[in-house]
C-alpha cells in the first residue's frame, strides 16, 4: 500500500526530530525553562516530538487513503494530518507533563491545544513540501535518466518504454500497477517492485490498449484477471497471481464496459 511510504520515511525523518527537541529543550520554550531542569526538559520534548511525530505520520497515512482526498496538494493534506494529530498529541502532552512535572488543569485544555495544533500544522506542512520537492527531483530524474536509453531494437512490435524500467528479474509479463504516492509498484507473474514514477506517466507508456485503470491507485492489464468478487457494495479483481484490487465507484462503468465484470 502507497500508505506504507510514511512508515518507510520514518527512519530518515526521526534525527531531526529528535534535533528539534534537544533545541527546545536547550532554550525552554512555552514557560519551561523556569520549572524544569534541563535533563526534565530534554526528556519532555523528546517524548513530546516523537509522539507527534508518529501521530502525524500516522495520520497522514490514514487521511491518503481517502479518495476524496486524492487531488489535495501535499500542503493542504499534511496540515489537516497535523490538525487531526493535535487532538491526541494534546492528551499526550497532558500525560507526560503529569508524569515528568505535575498534571495541568484541565481548563488549560484549549490553550494547550491552540498551542499544539498550531506547531504541528506549522511543521507538517514545511516537512510536507520538503518532502513533496525531494520527490518530484527525483522523479524528473529518473525521466530524464529513462529518456536517455535508446529503446532496443524491435522492428515488428517495438515495446512501449514503460518496459525498459521493469527490472529483469520480474520478466515482462506485467499484471498491475500500484500508485504508491510519486512511486509506482510494479506487479509481474514473478514479482513486485518500486519504481520512481507516477502512474499517470506510466499509463501514458503504455497506451490504453493494454489495459485498464481501474482504480485512482490501480491499473491493470488485459489477461490478469482471473475473477471477480463482491462483498457487500464492493467489487475487487482477482488477479492470476492472487492479487486483490478493489475497484473504486469512479471507474465501474469503464471496467464494466470493457466485460471484466461479466
Amino acid at each position: 500500500m502507497r500508505e506504507s511510504l510514511y512508515f518507510r520515511s520514518l527512519p530518515r525523518h526521526l534525527p531531526w526530530v529528535i534535533g528539534l527537541a534537544v533545541v527546545m529543550a536547550v532554550i525552554g520554550p512555552f514557560g519551561s525553562y523556569d520549572y524544569m531542569t534541563l535533563g526534565t526538559r530534554l526528556v519532555y520534548f523528546v517524548l513530546i516530538g516523537a509522539s507527534f511525530w508518529l501521530l502525524i505520520m500516522l495520520t497522514a497515512a490514514l487521511l491518503n487513503g481517502l479518495e476524496t482526498l486524492d487531488r489535495w496538494p501535499m500542503a493542504a493534506r499534511m496540515a489537516l494530518a497535523g490538525l487531526v494529530a493535535s487532538v491526541p498529541g494534546t492528551a499526550m502532552i497532558f500525560v507526560v507533563h503529569g508524569w515528568l512535572v505535575r498534571p495541568i488543569p484541565l481548563r488549560f485544555a484549549p490553550h494547550v491545544f491552540v498551542e499544539a495544533a498550531f506547531l504541528s500544522v506549522v511543521i507538517s506542512v514545511v516537512v510536507g513540501l520538503l518532502i513533496d520537492w525531494r520527490l518530484h527531483a527525483m522523479a524528473d530524474s529518473e525521466r530524464a535518466r529513462v529518456a536517455a536509453v535508446p529503446p532496443a531494437p524491435m522492428p515488428d512490435q517495438p515495446a512501449p518504454d514503460f518496459f525498459r524500467r521493469i527490472p529483469p528479474a520480474l520478466g515482462r509479463d506485467l499484471l498491475a500497477l500500484e500508485m504508491e504516492d510519486h512511486y509506482l509498484r510494479i506487479h509481474t507473474a514473478l514479482g513486485s517492485d518500486l519504481i520512481l514514477l507516477r502512474l499517470r506517466d506510466a499509463l501514458g507508456e503504455l497506451g490504453p490498449e493494454r489495459g485498464l485503470q481501474v482504480h485512482r491507485s490501480w491499473w491493470v492489464a488485459k489477461g490478469a484477471l482471473a475473477s471477480v468478487e463482491r462483498n457487500g457494495g464492493r467489487t475487487v479483481l482477482a488477479l492470476r497471481n492472487g492479487l486483490q484490487v478493489p475497484v473504486s465507484k469512479s471507474f465501474r462503468d469503464q471496467v464494466k464496459e470493457a466485460g471484466w465484470l461479466d
